[in-house]
């Protein structure tokens, strides 16, 4: 803890603003969106299928544009960036509070989608990526914890917020809310772009900048892509069908939303334990790592019925997420460099948001055709189990040769 005290000590003002940069970009996740969504469905006379439909569409688009959008953190100073990104955010928000039309709704969804779950997180974790070489985990697990923070506490303040005040103005208070903390913490970053607690280590110095095409003919980038894409896919699907789900193996809502408490808690535990694991180990090295908790929580759903595997998927899932969230960004950054960074998340970030929007129609189509839950979870742990095979490929060649020597011995036949 002493450790963990120094670093913020030393770097308030960034790790703040990274902290409430994350927090924020809850305006744009899909849990916030949900909040409203009785309200917008009776207002415009619209089922929920077709709401779903718009959001499906407006955040497919959102993350095509991140890969854009997202590359100018590299050229633009952060004050700059940050300031543009969360002030665009805060005027799509007040579009929303004054849609009374079916298109202002959609391109409020849209703006709210791009720059909210998109280039906020974006910012927050490339911004912290960049700044600092030593005790980068620590800061990018310090500054993700805005993201479970925020998970807990909103929805608290929206809730009764609606009753007293109505969903639009609910909007425009938090909008405002948000523009008193935000914009002083934004203000208060230094002009330059000089690192933070020391020089950039020598592979990252040494990796130079590519053309935008020869990202995607690389080994590395699309198991990366895979890695960083498959969790999300999975997790998004059963969020929202977990009640779905609950109801087909006859669990109580109670139980179910009990079941969903403990991935915000484990995910704040393994933020909280990913920045020592960093900074120790290396995200390189925990990247295929991370996944194997959810791996587990996966097969739990698979094999067994009872009703206490739900829990046990979500804290272990949890745990996956929370680590995997400092582990992607710590590795990118070792693999590409600080030089192209913002690039290349860009196009990381626009993988995500695409993981999110593909996994429920998917994991629908199946559970229309009677596709049972344990098939489903089967593959779903299938799918981990090789996306873990190809991580390995993206350690260093010789601690690579030295895993696979220890795992052959393992199983060498004794004489």
């Amino acid at each position: 803890m002493k450790q963990w005290y120094r670093v913020f000590i030393d770097n308030k003002r960034i790790l703040t603003f990274g902290f409430l940069f994350s927090f924020f970009s809850c305006f744009g996740q899909t849990f916030f969106i949900s909040l409203f969504v009785p309200y917008w469905t009776v207002l415009f006379g619209i089922s929920k299928t077709s709401f779903g439909s718009i959001y499906a569409t407006v955040t497919i688009i959102a993350a095509l544009l991140i890969s854009f959008s997202g590359k100018y953190i590299d050229s633009i100073p952060l004050k700059k960036y940050a300031l543009f990104v969360f002030i665009a955010l805060i005027l799509s928000m007040l579009m929303l509070s004054r849609a009374h039309e079916i298109a202002i709704l959609t391109v409020g969804l849209f703006l709210v989608r791009w720059l909210g779950q998109g280039l906020m997180t974006h910012t927050s974790s490339t911004g912290i990526a960049k700044y600092f070489s030593k005790d980068r985990g620590k800061a990018l697990s310090f500054s993700a914890m805005g993201h479970p923070a925020g998970n807990f506490i909103i929805p608290f303040i929206m809730l009764p917020l609606f009753a007293i005040a109505g969903w639009r103005n609910s909007l425009v208070i938090v909008s405002g809310f948000a523009l008193l903390i935000m914009i002083p913490s934004i203000l208060s970053l230094k002009k330059t772009e000089t690192l933070i607690n020391g020089k950039i280590s020598w592979d990252e110095n040494s990796v130079l900048p590519l053309a935008e095409i020869e990202y995607f003919k690389t080994l590395k980038f699309w198991i990366i892509a895979l890695n960083i894409f498959i969790l999300p896919f999975i997790l998004t699907s059963v969020l929202l069908y977990q009640y779905s789900i609950g109801e087909m193996r006859g669990w109580s809502v109670a139980w179910v939303a009990f079941s969903f408490s403990l991935f915000a808690i484990f995910s704040g535990i393994g933020l909280l334990v990913s920045g020592n694991l960093v900074d120790r180990f290396t995200g390189r090295l925990l990247l295929p790592l991370y996944l194997v908790p959810a791996l587990i929580g996966v097969l739990l759903l698979c094999i067994f019925n009872n009703q206490y595997v739900f829990p046990a998927f979500f804290a272990l899932a949890g745990l996956s997420s929370g680590i995997g969230s400092t582990v992607k960004t710590a590795a990118q950054t070792e693999i590409y460099g600080i030089g192209s960074l913002g690039k290349v998340r860009s196009y990381f970030s626009t993988i995500i948001v695409l993981s999110t929007a593909l996994g429920p129609p998917v994991f629908a189509f199946f559970i229309d055709r009677n596709v049972s839950l344990n098939l489903i979870m089967g593959f779903s742990g299938f799918l981990i189990f090789l996306v873990i095979l190809a991580s390995f490929q993206l350690w260093p060649a010789e601690l690579f040769n030295r895993f696979k020597l220890l795992i052959q011995n393992q199983f060498k036949p004794e004489k």
